[in-house]
């Protein structure tokens, strides 16, 4: 498994709360999903390369919301970068879409 990606922000609001909200409709973990509460991870794969990972962590301004993306090819590592046009662009629209995300828990805290 390799780290491709990393994206992170804070969500000013106590861990518990965003725990709460982002978990609320996690389900449970599965064949192609991971959900730890307890961890305040959950995690979500396909079957050929891609693992992304959500991550809650306590911060002095609240708490830590962080997205990686990890390439979990066994075969053809390489090949994702092309099947993902050499991943431009990939990381502002990770961030983009984190900061979409940020706005959407604490509008629900």
């Amino acid at each position: 498994m390799r780290l491709l990606f990393e994206v992170s922000g804070v969500v000013h609001a106590p861990l518990e709360a965003v725990k709460e909200v982002l978990f609320r409709d996690a389900g449970e973990s599965g064949s192609h999903r991971l959900v730890d509460r307890e961890r305040g991870v959950i995690a979500y794969w396909g079957d050929w390369w891609y693992r992304g990972e959500d991550c809650v962590l306590e911060h002095p301004e609240g708490t830590v919301l962080r997205h990686r993306v990890h390439n979990i090819a066994r075969q053809g590592n390489w090949a994702p970068y092309l099947a993902n046009k050499l991943f431009i662009g990939y990381r502002a629209r990770l961030e983009a879409g984190l900061r979409d995300r940020i706005r959407q828990l604490e509008a629900e805290l």
